[in-house]
């Protein structure tokens, strides 16, 4: 077999054919699959091997013999180490089109029935791609005797210090430098696992893109007696921080960023963010998409696909702070917001209030669990916008119990979409998939679906 006779670090040179379902190229060698991130379709390419499999290799650039018209020099070399924004090297344009191949070949994986294309429709992308993140979460490292905040490469444990990150939005990018500096100042340094020394082990801002207020969560391994004075010299120079928050956790191996031990150290507990001429309170630990822009486009094209009736009862499943809910509520007769995250729930129940919303009931549950006890004959719509895990089998079991007329999909992974889909494309036909650039210059596809219960069994 020829992966018998090949070894790490081998060079090869191959033709990238298509691209995977993660945005990397892939290429033959003597028929063997290789997959190479940031190579592009069209481009010959050497390529040092990475890793050998039964039935693939995973290689790495060596070298660009005949490039893609479409390719660019990357302007922010340190994001693609860290995996971060790591379609750089390509124009937005082709980005684009990219995402829609993204999900066509997720599909061809994983849904047996055979998918019209002309149904999976363009992806809708943004006028202007950069800027754009509301809200971030880093990791800070002291570095040479300075207080850093950055990212970790892709596949180890080097940390990167980032500054000027492009698609932040720009405030944010100044924040973080200010919070360096004035931890430096205040000797509020970053916690050191070796020796239990420091304070922070991370950090996340969110700021409103459409009113500018800004609230800044400190995730803390011990009380740094000296955070009032930081506090007080972190929003003296800067004004529009309106909220901030410390969590406090033990577990420093952990991957979070909240926990329920907190404490709101300045203003207010939440910030408003408005969308769809409504206004949402968010606290700091509650879900909102990551990108105000498209999340407008996101919402409207979902309420759009639906075409609801004014006698519809519906579900908003996995609902965070309910921005589906408060798009559809003058549409429809009930809505049923299931989220199982209390801080979310919480958002979502402030938010509603304040726009004057009276026919959303949200509930805060499990979503399967929710479906079981909802005392509630008929559900005419159901819309989802799960994590990045899917609906699942067991959940999709839940669903075909009532049979809602329309499912409305909101996806942020393709490959559990098209999983999801081989299930429900049992009962229901596929109308209409649209793709959607939620993350500019990243290989994540968000998608919008409309399935309908097919005709031969609205009536079983």
């Amino acid at each position: 077999m020829i992966n018998e006779q090949i070894k790490i670090n081998d060079l090869i040179e191959i033709e990238i054919k298509k691209l995977g379902i993660n945005g990397e190229g892939i290429g033959y060698y003597h028929k063997l699959a290789v997959f190479v991130d940031n190579a592009l379709p069209g481009e010959i390419i050497t390529a040092k091997v990475t890793e050998i499999f039964p039935n693939r290799l995973l290689a790495d650039i060596e070298e660009i013999k005949v490039k893609s018209p479409d390719r660019l020099e990357v302007m922010f070399p340190e994001y693609e180490l860290c995996g971060a924004y790591s379609m750089q090297h390509v124009t937005y344009e082709k980005s684009l089109q990219i995402k829609r191949d993204i999900l066509i070949n997720a599909l061809n994986r994983y849904v047996d029935k055979k998918i019209v294309y002309s149904k999976i429709k363009q992806t809708i992308g943004m006028n202007e791609p950069l800027g754009y993140r509301n809200k971030v979460s880093l990791p800070v490292r002291k570095l040479e005797g300075k207080n850093k905040f950055g990212l970790y490469a892709k596949g180890g444990n080097e940390f990167i210090p980032v500054n000027d990150t492009p698609v932040h939005q720009p405030r944010i990018n100044e924040i973080i430098q200010i919070v360096e500096t004035l931890m430096d100042q205040h000797k509020f340094h970053a916690y050191i696992q070796k020796d239990k020394s420091g304070y922070m082990k991370s950090m996340v801002i969110r700021r409103s893109y459409t009113t500018g207020e800004v609230q800044v969560s400190f995730l803390l391994m011990k009380k740094f007696e000296g955070i009032a004075k930081f506090t007080e010299a972190l929003v003296a120079q800067c004004p529009d921080i309106v909220s901030v928050f410390a969590f406090y956790t033990d577990k420093y191996k952990e991957q979070i960023f909240f926990t329920n031990n907190y404490e709101n150290l300045f203003g207010k507990a939440t910030i408003n963010e408005k969308i769809n001429h409504q206004t949402f309170s968010l606290y700091p630990e509650a879900f909102f998409q990551l990108n105000t822009v498209m999340a407008d486009k996101f919402y409207n094209k979902m309420r759009e696909l639906a075409n609801l009736q004014p006698t519809d009862v519906v579900i908003d499943a996995y609902a965070g702070s309910a921005p589906i809910s408060h798009y559809i509520a003058k549409d429809v007769k009930k809505v049923y917001a299931i989220e199982i995250d209390q801080r979310s729930v919480q958002s979502a129940i402030l938010s509603l209030k304040r726009n004057n919303i009276k026919n959303v009931t949200v509930i805060q549950s499990d979503f399967k669990k929710a479906l079981k006890n909802l005392e509630v004959d008929t559900i005419d719509a159901m819309f989802f916008d799960p994590p990045r895990t899917g609906l699942g089998y067991d959940t999709i079991k839940q669903i075909l119990k009532y049979k809602p007329k329309k499912l409305i999909y909101g996806s942020c992974n393709p490959s559990t979409l098209a999983k999801d889909l081989e299930d429900l494309l049992k009962t229901y036909e596929l109308k209409s998939l649209i793709p959607m650039d939620m993350f500019p210059y990243t290989p994540l596809v968000e998608s919008v679906s409309l399935l309908e219960l097919r005709t031969d069994l609205e009536t079983v």
